[in-house]
This record gives structure tokens, sequence and C-alpha cells, in this order.
């Protein structure tokens, strides 16, 4: 071997040792840029960090990352370290447009570029790019797009100002794959913003929500409590319509009763007086007689009607201000409740017809079933024969074993099909301004749930409205 070859072995292990130290360097960075995405840091601090790394296998002491901007139009340099532009300023923040430029050329191609002044007059001739922004007084250049994905970044830039210098197609490669890596970290950080974002939006709506749940939960607390007060307002107005036609009831026999009273006064002072001046004869005794007995008889028949009225009276009355279960006879109790709206029906043409049997016995809240029967008349009464003369209310009872079908129906207006659907809702009336609470047939359907029973409603115009209550006959045990 000679001299010459011996010298140009050495050179050639010289250059794979070379080449193998580095191998081991680049595999120690790349390895070192692919932990930075393990690493909790804010992106400034990594920018720091792969521009250090880079440096240990590139020529890179010039380098700048810029990110595209939203609008797509333009880019903001978030790194920027250049020994030729920098002249005492930091151009770090400053945002650019994407025009035609080395960086845009590398954006619109979204490849990566690796450039000599010789190529760039080239691109320059050919109208690629039609200027070079900052110091031309670079040797090599080199542009890698930051990809991740579908989603473009931006791009990341060497170049040397060495002279003689020129970066390789290995060089742009591991600009390639540090420029990926990135793209890789800023997605990463982008979507843990974007999660802590929507998970701050998330527990702000369920803030929210849960203040408007709260809200609602006591707005619903109060419409409650006003429902209640409403119901009970109704219920002592019912009762003290009641008590009106009581004393208006009772004033009828009273009256009778006291003219009688009177008139047997006057005659018992005639006779009397005749008597002690003796000139009482026997056919003026006899008729004085006569004038008594027809009079106790007056005096007896209603005395024992106005005890009948307060005894229906009293009973409806402590039935609708009370929730007791007691044992009634249906028929009875049905003629009863329509004794204590004699005042009302009285005053009207209409006539109610009752069809049932004397033997049906129900272990019932009365005063629920009295406030029921006396919602239902009423409503038909004030609505349902609004602008009629003469109308007829139909209640018919059918025993049927455990339960008793209650059918009601009026002959009156009826209720168009939009407004039977909302008929049991509370605050429903057609007499809204006119003294309607709205609260009649919602207090019959909560009644009618109170003691387990079922209730349906059909209706046509002008044809009435026709209810179906289904009654157990008995509590459940």
């Amino acid at each position: 071997m000679t001299a010459q070859d011996y010298q140009r072995e050495l050179e050639q292990l010289k250059q794979k040792v070379i080449e193998l130290e580095h191998s081991e360097k680049l595999q120690h960075a790349l390895f070192s840029i692919v932990s930075l995405a393990q690493k909790e840091m804010a992106l400034e601090q990594m920018y720091v960090e792969v521009h250090n790394i880079v440096n240990t296998v590139l020529n890179a002491s010039n380098l700048f990352i810029a990110l595209l901007n939203d609008d797509q139009a333009s880019m903001r340099l978030v790194y920027f370290v250049d020994e030729k532009d920098t002249k005492d300023k930091d151009l770090t923040g400053r945002h650019l447009p994407i025009g035609e430029g080395l960086t845009s050329y590398v954006i619109k191609h979204r490849t990566p570029q690796l450039l000599t002044p010789e190529k760039i007059d080239v691109l320059l001739e050919q109208g690629e790019i039609k200027e070079v922004l900052g110091s031309k007084e670079f040797y090599s250049w080199m542009g890698a797009p930051m990809i991740s994905g579908e989603s473009f970044h931006g791009v990341i830039v060497v170049q040397s100002y060495q002279r003689g210098f020129e970066y390789t197609n290995k060089d742009l490669q591991v600009l390639e794959f540090v420029a990926n890596q990135i793209a890789a970290v800023i997605e990463s950080h982008v979507n843990a913003i974007q999660r802590r974002d929507a998970q701050n939006r998330l527990a702000e709506q369920h803030r929210l929500l849960a203040q408007q749940n709260n809200k609602l939960n006591q707005t619903i607390d109060n419409l409650k409590k006003t429902q209640e007060e409403l119901v009970q307002r109704e219920k002592m107005a019912a009762l003290g319509g009641l008590v009106a036609g009581i004393a208006h009831e009772i004033n009828t026999p009273l009256g009778i009763c006291v003219t009688g009273v009177s008139h047997i006064m006057e005659e018992y002072k005639y006779i009397k007086q005749a008597l002690e001046k003796q000139t009482l004869s026997e056919e003026e005794l006899m008729n004085f007689f006569e004038d008594l007995e027809l009079g106790l008889k007056i005096l007896e028949t209603n005395t024992t009607r106005g005890a009948q009225l307060v005894k229906s009276f009293k009973q409806v009355a402590v039935d609708q201000s009370s929730n007791e279960i007691r044992q009634i006879n249906l028929a009875e109790y049905i003629d009863e409740v329509l004794l204590s709206l004699k005042p009302k029906l009285k005053r009207v043409a209409h006539e109610v017809i009752v069809d049932c049997a004397t033997d049906i016995d129900l272990e019932i809240n009365a005063g629920a079933l009295s406030q029921i029967l006396s919602n239902l008349i009423m409503n038909s009464l004030i609505h349902g024969f609004e602008g009629i003369e003469k109308g007829r209310i139909q209640i018919k009872v059918q025993d049927k074993g455990n339960v008793v079908n209650f059918h009601y129906a009026d002959d009156g207006k009826g209720v168009p099909p939009e407004q039977l659907a909302t008929l049991f809702e509370p605050f429903f009336t057609t007499k809204r301004g006119e003294g309607g609470s709205g609260l009649g047939t919602h207090l019959v359907y909560n009644l009618v749930q109170s003691i387990k029973g079922k209730i349906k409603v059909k209706s046509e115009i002008n044809k009435g409205l026709a209810y179906l209550i289904v009654l157990p006959k008995a509590p459940e045990r």
C-alpha cells in the first residue's frame, strides 16, 4: 500500500467517524425534539429549546418560526433570531402579510424548500417570487412547513451567512422532521387550550344552568304557593257563597214563622181580652183554636224546613273545609249539594236532572266530591249556559262494582278543541278579566286525583260538555 492509498483510507475513515458522530448527534437531537412533546412548557420556551437542539446538528444560528394567523392572509413571527436582520430590535410578535417572498413561497406550496441565491434568482425570473424580505446576504436558505395531520400551522426557516456554506438535502430532511414535530407540539398545545376553554365554557354553562335551575325551582315553588293560595281562596269564596245561600234560603221559612207567630200573638191577645171582659163566644174560641192549629202547623213545617236547610248547609260547609273520609249515600249527598246550590239555581231557568240509585254508598272524602259537583255545576251556569235561557244538566251514576261511573253533561255552548286540550291546566279561563280565576276545572282535576279517581272530558261546539268521572267506592287499604 502506497502512502497515497494509506492517506486516502485514513481520510475515508475520518469521514466515517464524522458521519457516525453526526448520526449519533442527529439521533440524540431528534429524540430530544420528540421528547419536547411530552413536556409541559409554554410554546415560547419550546421554541428556544428547539433552536438550541437544532443548532447542535445544523448551522442554525439564524432561525425564525412564523405561525399562520386565523385569517390565512398573514403570519406572526413567534420566534426570531438573526445576526443580520435584528439590528438591536426584536421582531418577535410582528405580523407580516403573506405576499410573494420566500417564506410565503413555502406557505403557498406547503413543501420544504432548499434555496441558494442562484435558485432564488431563477424564481424571481420565473415570477414565482417577487421579492426577498430582510437581509439578502445569506448564502443558503431553508424553509419547512409545520404540518400536523390536515392542519397547517406555519413555517420554520434557517439561513446561513457563512461564505461557501450550503445546506444539503439531508439538512432539509432534518428541518422537515423538526417542523413536523413542532407542528405536533403546537397541535397538542392548541387542543389542550381548546379542551381547557371547552371545559371552562362547560363549567360556566353548568354554573349558569344550576343558577337558572335554582331560579326555576324557586319560581315553581312560588307558583305552587300562589296556586295553593288561589285554590284556598277559591274554596273560601265557594264557602262564602254557601253562607250567603244559607242566609238567603233560611230567610223564607223564618219569615213565614215570624209572620205566623205574630198572627198567633195577635189572636192570643184578642182572645185573652175577650175572656177577661167575659165577651168571648164559643164560636170565637173555636176559630182561635183553628187558627192556632193552622199556625202551629205552619211553624212546624217551616222550622223543620229551616232545620233541614241548616243541616244540609252545615254538612256541605264542613265537608268543603275538611278532607275527612266518611260513609255517604251518594243519592242523598247529591241532593244535599244541590240544596246548597239552590240560591244559585233558583235564579235561572236551567234544570238539573239526577239519575242515581238510592242504594249506592261510598266511603270517600265527601268534601272533595261536594267541591267537584259544585264546580262542575257553577261552570255550566257561568260558562256553558252563557247566553242560553234554559239549559239542562244531567247527572247519571252507574254502579260498576268497586267503582262508580259519574256522568256529568250539560247542553251548553261547548268548548272548541284547542281549549279542550288545556281545560284542566291551572289559570285556564274563558273569562279572563271578568273575574274568572281559571282554577275551577283545575281544582276539579286535582280533587278527582286526590280521591284516586279518573276524569275524562269531551265536547263539541254548541253540543255541550260531558265529563266521565270514575270514583272508587272506598279508599285503598
